[in-house]
């Protein structure tokens, strides 16, 4: 049947196909299949219990979200701010990191000078180069297996070892010794 005017029904039921050229007007979309559009979807909400699944980008103002966002691929953007817990595999940065503490149960690495106020550490500071500072100040032991080299030696203690060699003078309040005293001069 073909019809140019309008149909008035109280169903429209068919084993085929409703094809309109215009506009579909209606109260609601009601399908137990699939709605498939190759143009633009227009609408002010998309809820689903489901998922809203996307192979191409996403463009929007915001996402919001109670749940979790979840990528196995880069993230990128501009900043990236949380008052909460940040985990991740790795982290690569090419401008400054500005936190409030670094905490790590692993290392802490850098190619670079670390520049801080203060080294704070329960365990050891290891160094394969030199150490330059202004002073060495410590309660407990200077202990080396090589040489120390310096322009004087000022103790308030006993100095020990098992040989002391000196260009210059000696000076000091007494010299006690169980063994012998050798001068060629």
């Amino acid at each position: 049947a073909t019809v140019t005017g309008n149909v008035s029904g109280g169903n429209l039921t068919t084993g085929g196909q409703v094809v309109a050229t215009g506009n579909v007007t209606g109260g609601n979309l009601i399908t137990g299949g699939l709605v498939s559009a190759t143009g633009n979807v227009t609408g002010g909400n998309v809820t689903t219990a489901g998922q809203v699944v996307a192979t191409g980008n996403v463009t929007g103002g915001n996402v919001t979200t109670a749940g979790q966002v979840t990528a196995t691929g880069n993230v990128t953007g501009g900043n990236l701010i949380t008052t909460g817990t940040f985990e991740s595999a790795s982290v690569t940065v090419t401008g400054n990191i500005t936190g409030g503490n670094l905490i790590t149960g692993g290392l802490v690495s850098a190619t670079g000078n670390v520049t801080g106020g203060n080294l704070t550490t329960a365990g050891q500071a290891t160094a394969t180069g030199n150490i330059t500072g202004g002073n060495l100040i410590t309660g407990g032991l200077v202990s080396a297996t090589g040489n120390v080299t310096g322009g004087n030696v000022t103790t308030s203690g006993d100095l020990t070892g098992g040989t002391a060699t000196v260009t210059g003078n000696v000076s000091g309040g007494n010299l006690t010794t169980g063994g012998q005293v050798v001068a060629t001069g």
